[in-house]
């Protein structure tokens, strides 16, 4: 029940940040397009949207209640378990800027390694889940 409730709270909250637009005026999408580089990847239905969504999800970094430092930290990890070839050189760039040392940097992608590793193991292996949720509650 709570993998439903999570799916459709995920399926809700993406159809909700990424609705269609009203239509951009020549000039709203021309300032959106000079905003960030990165709106080039959106659709122009959703560019808007899109634009406001990527502020709100970087303000996660500098205002969150993550630490800005350790919140790269979990970024490179993910993002070395995700193999995202464009987040990995930012994450290290601003983990650099906040003074993360190399060890901090290379523990957080051997911790991300490791559960990803783990995770291969128990699924591959179908280590019953249940069990395991017992095994943690000391039954």
């Amino acid at each position: 029940m709570k993998k439903l409730v999570l799916i459709l709270l995920c399926v809700s909250t993406c159809s909700i940040a990424f609705s269609q637009d009203a239509a951009l005026t020549a000039n709203e999408k021309k300032e959106l397009m000079e905003a960030s580089p990165f709106n080039t990847i959106y659709p122009e239905s959703i560019l808007k949207s899109a634009d406001t969504y990527f502020k709100a999800q970087m303000g996660l970094y500098k205002k969150g209640v993550i630490a800005e430092k350790e919140a790269h930290l979990v970024a490179i990890g993910t993002s070395a378990a995700i193999k995202c070839q464009y987040c990995i050189p930012y994450h290290i760039s601003e983990l650099k800027r906040l003074g993360a040392s190399e060890d901090e940097i290379k523990t957080a992608i051997l911790i991300a390694a490791d559960i990803t590793k783990m995770s291969t193991l128990f699924y591959g292996n179908e280590f019953d889940l249940e069990a395991f949720k017992k095994m943690l509650r000391g039954e």
